[in-house]
Formats: C-alpha cells, structure tokens, sequence
C-alpha cells in the first residue's frame, strides 16, 4: 500500500493519521511522567532525565501551533484554533498572530519581506526563542487590521491571564521543576529548529531551504520538522504526510536536494562557513502533487523561484 499511496493512486492509511494522534497521547504522557518525576525526587540525574524528556516532548506538542496555523489540527476551525492556543500559549504564542506571521514567510521565504529575516543570524542559536517571539508579536500588531487584530487582541490578553492564573496556582515545586524548567529545555531545542531552517541560505525554490535528514525514530519522535522544504513545496501536507511526499518527490528524482545534510554536516557548513554544492533547480511543472494528499495540499501550491508575487498559503 505504501507505493500506491507514493505514486498518487491511493488516499493515505488511517492508520498514519492513528500513528499521529498516538504520538501526541505519548508526548503528552512523557510531559505528564516527567513533571511528576521532577517535582517527587531530589536525585539530580532523574532531574537532568526528566526536563531532557519532557523538554522534548513539550517542544514536539508546542510546535502543533505551526500545524493550527495551516489549519491542520481538525476539520473545525474553532476546534484547530483553541488547540493551537493549547500549544502555542506556554511559549507566549498566539495562534492568530503566528498564523499571519507564518504566512508571510511562506510567501516571500528567505527574500525581501520575509519576517524570518531578523532570524538569520548565529545568534539566534543562544536567543532564538525570545527573538522569535518578539518578531511574531511585532509583525502581527504592525500588519492585523480590523476584526483579525481585535482577535490577536483578545487572544493575548486571554493568554496572558490564563498563564498568570495557573502559574500561581501551581505549587512551588510543580511550577518551577515540572513546569518552568523544562521550557528551558524547550527554548533550545527552539533556537536549534530556527537556525536549522533558512540560516546562510538564498531565496529561490529549493535553496532557500534546508533539508535536514534525521534518523527516522528521531525524525518521527519530533514529529518530522526536519521535512521543512517538504513543507514549504506543499503547505497543505499535514505533518505525518511529509515522509511520504519526501519518498515520492525523490524516488522520482523531482529535487536535487541541493541541501540534505546531517546534523553533523549542517554544523560544519554553517558553522565552519562551507556551502554545499548547489545544481539547478528543476521546472515547477516537473514537481508532482500527491493526489491522495486531497485538495487542500494541491490548493498551497509552491511559490515560484525570484517571482515578484508570492502565492498565499491556506
């Protein structure tokens, strides 16, 4: 079933999507069982296991904000939006106010007009998350007018009394080691996902985008964010469906990937100052959409290379 599903002749197993909920239900039970290891020992090692862990995890469920934002969580709108509050609130983002941010890099990634463009910088590696944030609540009061800012209003005032409440509700203990802590851990794994996405890199379709290759278990555990040029090449893939497409577009030969590296080698091309070796990019009608993505995914066409005109994403 999987060649058919690669080769667009046959819609996606339900079981991917189950394969999906059960990772989020696992990432939830990680943040729930470390939270209460954290806060009923004093051992330093089981303190060290346990924010790694749940740090993990929370960054995995945080990063759903990005799937509310396309709008990818559930069929209704009200429902994707309150679950993309759930993950984006601990990290001080609002689902309104990241979808308009996120948007915008879609349609100009890596050129003039990319919000992104403050986060390319080695820096960010040590103030990624903050900077990030800064820059999604900047861009949505600077570009929101009307109803979409009185909702990006609303939504942040909202958010802000909700963390304050259960921040102070919270014991002590609860609040700091099962809470505070592991966002820390979060933060930097944060910082690593943003300097790993874009940083060094030029605008025009498939170099402006890194393309890291993870191990597999890795790459699922996290949710795939490595798969980001797959994303960007087709917006309307859910999360769990970018493996798919990435084995399609290269059992096909469609992309180049004139930037898949490790993580080893993305250190040492970015941080030791080599590039990889580039090759010309394929024609945008060579690039094939997956039929059994549906008509969400063929809708969020890609951008075209150096166009003055960027597509909107859905």
């Amino acid at each position: 079933m999987l060649d058919r599903r690669l080769t667009g002749s046959a819609a996606p197993q339900p079981r991917h999507r189950s394969t999906g909920r059960l990772l989020i239900v696992a990432h939830l039970l990680v943040v729930a069982l470390s939270g209460f290891a954290l806060v009923s020992t004093h051992a330093r090692w089981v303190w060290v296991v346990g924010a790694l862990a749940s740090g993990t995890s929370l960054f995995a469920l945080t990063g759903l904000v990005h799937e509310a934002s396309h709008r990818h969580l559930a069929r209704h709108r009200g429902f994707n939006d309150a679950l993309g509050m759930l993950a984006g609130w601990p990290l001080l983002t609002p689902v309104s106010a990241y979808r308009a941010f996120h948007n915008a890099h879609h349609q100009a990634t890596n050129d003039e007009g990319d919000p992104n463009e403050p986060l390319n910088s080695r820096w960010m590696l040590i103030f990624g998350s903050p900077v990030y944030v800064t820059l999604i609540h900047r861009h949505a009061l600077k570009t929101l007018r009307g109803r979409p800012l009185v909702h990006y209003l609303a939504e942040t005032l909202a958010m802000i009394a909700t963390l304050a409440a259960v921040l102070s509700l919270l014991p002590h203990a609860i609040r700091e080691r099962g809470f505070l802590v592991p966002l820390v851990i979060t933060a930097l794994w944060q910082n690593l996902r943003i300097v790993s996405e874009h940083l060094d890199l030029p605008s025009g379709r498939f170099h402006d985008t890194w393309q890291l290759a993870l191990p597999t278990p890795l790459s699922r555990w996290l949710l795939h964010y490595d798969h980001h040029l797959e994303h960007h090449l087709r917006p309307g893939l859910r999360w769990h469906e970018l493996p798919m497409y990435r084995a399609e577009i290269h059992r096909g030969g469609f992309i180049p990937t004139p930037h898949q590296v490790t993580p080893l080698q993305f250190t040492r091309a970015v941080f030791c100052r080599r590039r990889p070796t580039t090759t010309p990019t394929p024609p945008t009608s060579a690039i094939p959409t997956p039929k059994w993505a549906g008509r969400a995914a063929i809708r969020a066409r890609p951008r075209q290379p150096n166009h003055p005109t960027r597509e909107s994403v859905v």
